[in-house]
């Protein structure tokens, strides 16, 4: 790595613009800049909360610490396991089997809507611009700003890889033409969610600013596939549980070029697997943006821990709010 001075001065991506830039990596900074109702530490505690129609109950709550894991996705499907067993058995425990999984369902439903920025109150028109002169887009976010922005226009210009039939995912059917911007949702998103029998599936969602259609109770043969939090290693292990999360966590490794990143903390406890892939893969440059309203000891911090963790790429530090995908411009006011 050359040309990097370790000291708290941030470029201007115009300075950097001219470049060719071929991939992009999204964080959770892109979408808190957007709307300020993402920044929250947990959707587990959102879920919580007395002002939502379906809180978490007691015995939720108390399942959630049992299994140790934040993540509704694991305990969902510790449930469905539960009363596919409890079925066998002639269902002696069936109704509070039940009860909790619908409880936890809707909670996760509503905590969702209640976060989410509506359908329509952001400049999706904006972000579509910008996605657009990419090759690949990364995502570690798993709201709907980035899919809702993809399909506000020049839809053809955008390839998620989910084009099989009734919108599942499949390895063997994954080739995009030149010209295309290829989307991966690296820990998946709340309109996607994985069958029973491991595939991974993307939900319509509707434009109505309600995703609470997203979340169908009645179907119980689909589980939502995103990781909220947790643990680098408890991403990683779940990324290679599922093919269309190895995929596009190879595709992040499998990267040549150069590269910007915008919203990202990589931090060594939840990010380390995305540090490792980056480190692993043939970008030649990193074009990486920092927010700028930190004090100068942090922005430090993180530039010398970056420089020792990807030293061997060619590293420019710029100030994320002088990038249009970290403009201030974006931002939604609740």
């Amino acid at each position: 790595m050359t040309g990097v001075r370790i000291d708290d001065a941030l470029a201007d991506w115009g300075n950097l613009a001219k470049e060719n830039w071929q991939s992009l990596l999204l964080g959770n900074g892109f979408s808190i800049n957007v709307w300020s109702g993402f920044n929250y530490d947990s959707l587990l505690q959102v879920a919580r909360q007395d002002d939502l129609e379906h809180q978490l109950n007691e015995e939720s709550v108390t399942l959630f610490d049992h299994v140790g894991s934040s993540n509704f996705e694991d305990v969902l499907r510790i449930l469905f396991h539960a009363r596919m067993v409890d079925e066998q058995l002639g269902r002696p425990q069936g109704d509070e089997i039940e009860a909790i999984y619908q409880n936890t369902k809707r909670a996760l439903a509503d905590a969702v809507n209640y976060s989410h920025v509506a359908y329509g109150q952001f400049n999706a028109a904006a972000i579509n611009e910008q996605l657009g002169g990419y090759d690949d887009v990364f995502t570690t976010n798993y709201d709907l700003i980035p899919y809702w922005s993809i399909m506000h226009e020049g839809v053809d210009r955008f390839r998620d890889f989910f084009w099989g039939a009734d919108g599942v995912f499949e390895l063997c059917n994954t080739e995009v033409f030149p010209r295309r911007t290829k989307i991966h949702y690296l820990h998946g998103a709340i309109h996607l969610v994985e069958l029973p029998d491991g595939r991974t599936k993307k939900l319509a969602t509707n434009q109505n600013g309600n995703l609470l259609e997203l979340f169908d109770l009645n179907a119980r043969d689909q589980f939502p596939l995103f990781i909220s939090e947790g643990h680098w290693q408890q991403k990683l292990s779940r990324i290679c549980k599922n093919d269309y999360l190895r995929f596009c966590f190879s595709n992040l490794s499998g990267l040549e070029g150069n590269a910007v990143i915008i919203g990202h903390s990589l931090h060594r406890d939840y990010d380390q697997h995305i540090i490792d892939a980056i480190s692993q893969s043939s970008v030649d440059r990193l074009a990486i943006g920092v927010w700028p309203h930190q004090r100068a000891e942090v922005i430090l911090d993180f530039k010398a821990r970056i420089i020792e963790q990807l030293h061997q790429k060619s590293l420019d530090f710029f100030d994320s709010e002088s990038h249009p995908l970290g403009s201030e411009v974006l931002r939604v006011e609740k």
